[in-house]
């Protein structure tokens, strides 16, 4: 996980004037096969040999049949939700609190009052269904009680990372991998293979093309610190000199969900700033760092800064009475401004810090499902989010440090991974891996020492 991380962020520092080296090429050369031809790269520190052009046959996705799915209770299906909470979740297709889109095979749901051959209750009479994200929920003039038992049969096509990797002797395999519905990890591979390339099945794929092939590229592992040594001290003075000389420093890292621990549940020691802050204690063992936590899952900055004082979450209470020297501020929840409302929201923020003398780093945020970024390819380098380039002018023309998560998501798929495979519920959580980046993207804002 950290060597994807670290390979991230040393692609942004490549020489520019130097052509980047190109990974050994893989092609589609039918419905459900590829070809990885001949040539030779470094992975890894590796030279990674083909010899000859070999033909490897990707699986189609699996279909899934599920009979006799229990449910205690249906809910009043509720069309003004968010499609996700329009009913109850599918099983098949949960991701966290939420559920795997367009993978259900709509015709194929059926609900009834008893498992086997039941007569089904009556599709838009009895019951709603959200095709797309796999809801279900009983109408109120239908047949099903409100504390009516039912069973559920329906089909699925889960997602699948499957991995072409190349062994010492420059033999190639494909290491097909685990189907899933949410966040998944690329093929655990052999001892002595090494991995050139991913391929990308989205559940109900009809067939391949070059949006599923994703070579890994090479010399992504030279990494460069010049730059980032001077972050902190251009723009984190005070922060920094406290690091250095063993002073009580307080850290408050102010956001949404994602801050929440979104993507990681209950497992804090996973939290990006958990994991921040116990980066900055091993870089400066001597420094008694405090990290306190403000964040409002669903919120954005706004809700948060117009809180009343009675309100579970407050910006005054949360964030300036805790008196920080340092505020992070994560709001992938403000990713609706456009770049004016972005200048306007952000200069107040750092309006009431820098009243408390607190040094900030605006963060700005991980990539989310693709229909929400208005992309139709999981393979790009700029963020089309009008908010996320808004805060980037506005961090350099106010000289507050950034930590560009945003720009190491947008590699990933130089990595050879498709970004959407690390959000954890599928819309806009990211998971251990994520926090990762957003980890290692704060700390290498501070210089080793």
């Amino acid at each position: 996980m950290a060597a994807i991380v670290l390979s991230l962020i040393s692609l942004c520092n490549l020489p520019q004037s130097v052509p980047p080296p190109q990974p050994i090429p893989i092609i589609r050369v039918g419905p459900w096969s590829v070809a990885v031809l001949p040539g030779t790269e470094h992975l890894n520190g590796k030279p990674i040999h083909v010899k000859k052009r070999v033909v490897l046959d990707v699986a189609k996705p699996e279909m899934i049949q599920v009979r006799d799915e229990y449910y205690a209770r249906l809910p009043l299906f509720n069309d003004q939700s968010g499609g996700w909470m329009r009913g109850v979740r599918l099983q098949g297709l949960r991701t966290q609190e939420c559920t795997a889109t367009g993978l259900l095979i709509p015709d194929s749901v059926v609900v009834k009052p008893a498992p086997g051959p039941a007569t089904p209750y009556k599709l838009g009479q009895d019951y709603q269904l959200d095709p797309f994200w796999a809801t279900i929920g009983r109408l109120p003039k239908g047949q099903i009680g409100p504390d009516q038992a039912v069973y559920v049969d329906y089909q699925y096509s889960p997602s699948r990372l499957d991995s072409i990797a190349v062994d010492r002797t420059g033999k190639v395999r494909l290491f097909e991998g685990r189907p899933a519905v949410g966040a998944m990890d690329p093929s655990i591979l052999p001892t002595g293979f090494t991995r050139i390339a991913n391929i990308w099945v989205p559940g109900r794929t009809e067939q391949l093309s070059g949006e599923n092939l994703f070579p890994i590229e090479p010399g992504l592992q030279t990494e460069t610190r010049n730059h980032r040594r001077s972050v902190a001290s251009r723009l984190l003075p005070k922060m920094l000199a406290k690091l250095r000389a063993g002073k009580p420093v307080t850290i408050v890292a102010w956001g949404d969900s994602v801050t929440a621990g979104g993507g990681v549940g209950g497992e804090p020691n996973l939290w990006y700033q958990n994991r921040f802050a116990e980066m900055l204690r091993k870089r400066f063992p001597q420094a008694m760092i405090t990290l306190k936590t403000a964040a409002w899952p669903g919120g954005n900055s706004r809700g948060y800064l117009d809180a009343l004082p009675s309100s579970q979450y407050n910006f005054q209470r949360d964030v300036l009475d805790a008196k920080p020297d340092l505020v992070t501020v994560e709001f992938v929840n403000d990713a609706y401004l456009n770049e004016s409302q972005t200048f306007a929201e952000y200069t107040e923020i750092m309006n009431r810090l820098t009243a408390i003398d607190s040094e900030v780093i605006l963060i700005a945020p991980h990539l989310v499902r693709p229909d929400w970024m208005g992309v139709t390819s999981l393979k790009f380098d700029h963020d089309p989010r009008p908010y996320v380039n808004a805060l980037r002018k506005f961090a350099q023309a106010h000289h507050v440090a950034l930590a560009d998560v945003s720009a190491a998501w947008c590699r990933l798929w130089r990595e050879g991974i498709p970004y959407v495979t690390l959000l954890a519920n599928s819309i806009n959580h990211p998971d251990a891996r994520g926090h990762e980046i957003y980890a290692r993207t704060l700390i290498n804002l501070f210089p080793q020492h």
